[in-house]
């Protein structure tokens, strides 16, 4: 009974080296043995137990620190860029992104995937333009980023198929990351880094790097989102010149700011003549395209403190603090007179437009604020287009000398 209980578990044994039967059951008759050690093996042992514990703990703590400390970059850096301003976000990342990613340089470009441009918003090289917009095509290995949607490493610049066999003597090491910053599967920009002083860029200082692209994405994109927001609520959104919102308001502070401190201030009103037959004869995506073309010339006539609207319609406005009406008045007459050289084509060969004008100077003794003031352009504005149109009209015709 006993030898069969002995065959049992024999059986059950996981495989060992096969071995004399009978060796076995001598074993298993006899015992465990005891393992006679000498101190000084079993001294030296233990020591060597000790010390691949204490190697252990130490590399456990060190990775530990190493995640902590990435954590706490983390946070510092989400903390710092959670902003809705690309400008704040540009200045951050200038100051700041170096010093969390132990490098010495980056460059950071938004990605316009209408017309594939590349713009830079911010780098610290020393050797670049604070400006640089090219097409993605232009840089090989941001294009590759771009079009795979993953991450280009280069742990070897200099053996990799985009070195181009020029050493910048600006870095100490070869190393480079290109990095795809995405939303959702869509593109937003590119993020390149490049050189530490350490000389080394590993595996772990790449995941970390991507780690932080997340966050740079998230960021920048909720900053576009809102400056899109914002432009467009004070935007018009054919012609891109400021709305009758925007323009009010820009129009009551600088009414505003002449009583405190007298300055000159001067309104033109233009109206595109004719404007439903342009609608009627060659469409209403032509008509677009007039109310663009003169929207661009408008622009081009600003200078930096001027502002062009468009006020409704086919009517627009130009506001031009410390303008004397006379200046204003040969403003009015330029863009007038460039506006009858603009072209367009239909079905019938080409045909032009031209524009009435209306200017006037802020009173504030003879004008009610805002509403005054546009009343008594609009009142000129009128007159020109009821006595022949393409022309301009001051409400102060004592104030401008036409010689």
């Amino acid at each position: 009974m006993l030898y069969n209980s002995y065959v049992v578990i024999i059986a059950s044994l996981p495989y060992i080296r096969p071995f004399n039967v009978r060796q076995c059951f001598d074993c298993l008759l006899s015992g465990p043995k005891r393992i006679v050690m000498d101190g000084n093996k079993k001294e030296k042992l233990k020591h060597q137990e000790m010390f691949v514990m204490r190697s252990l703990l130490l590399r456990q703590n060190q990775l530990l620190g190493e995640s902590l400390e990435n954590l706490d970059r983390l946070i510092y850096l989400q903390k710092s860029i959670s902003l809705l301003s690309c400008e704040e976000i540009r200045r951050v990342l200038v100051h700041k992104l170096p010093h969390i990613l132990s490098i010495r340089y980056f460059s950071l470009f938004l990605y316009d995937k209408s017309k594939r441009f590349l713009v830079s918003i911010c780098h610290n090289h020393p050797e670049l333009d604070p400006e640089i917009k090219i097409h993605y095509s232009e840089s090989e290995i941001m294009r590759d980023a771009l079009t795979s949607g993953s991450y280009v490493w280069e742990p070897d610049f200099t053996r990799s198929k985009y070195y181009v066999g020029k050493v910048n003597p600006l870095f100490k090491s070869d190393f480079f990351v290109s990095i795809p910053l995405m939303i959702e599967n869509e593109i937003v920009g590119v993020l390149n880094l490049n050189d530490t002083d350490s000389g080394v860029f590993g595996i772990k200082n790449l995941d970390f790097a991507l780690s932080i692209s997340e966050f740079i994405a998230l960021s920048l994109s909720n900053a576009l989102l809102y400056e899109t927001t914002q432009k467009n609520s004070v935007t018009d959104g054919l012609t891109g010149l400021a709305n009758r919102q925007r323009m009010q308001i820009l129009l009551e502070d600088e009414t505003a700011r002449c009583l405190r401190y007298p300055a000159d201030l001067s309104l033109v009103m233009f109206d595109v003549d004719f404007f439903k037959r342009v609608n009627d004869d060659y469409g209403h995506q032509k008509g677009d395209e007039v109310l663009m073309a003169f929207a661009e010339v408008l622009r081009k006539a600003c200078r930096a403190n001027d502002c062009a609207a468009r006020y409704g319609g086919e009517e627009f406005i130009l506001i031009l603090p410390q303008t004397h009406p006379q200046g204003a008045y040969q403003i009015a007459e330029r863009i007038r007179e460039e506006t009858q050289t603009l072209r367009f084509s239909s079905g019938d060969g080409e045909f032009g437009v031209t524009v009435s004008c209306g200017v006037g100077r802020f009173d504030p003794d003879k004008m009610d604020g805002v509403d005054g003031f546009i009343t008594a352009v609009d009142s000129a504005l009128y007159e020109a287009k009821e006595s022949g149109r393409n022309k301009t009209v001051a409400s102060n015709w004592n104030e401008i000398n036409l010689s």
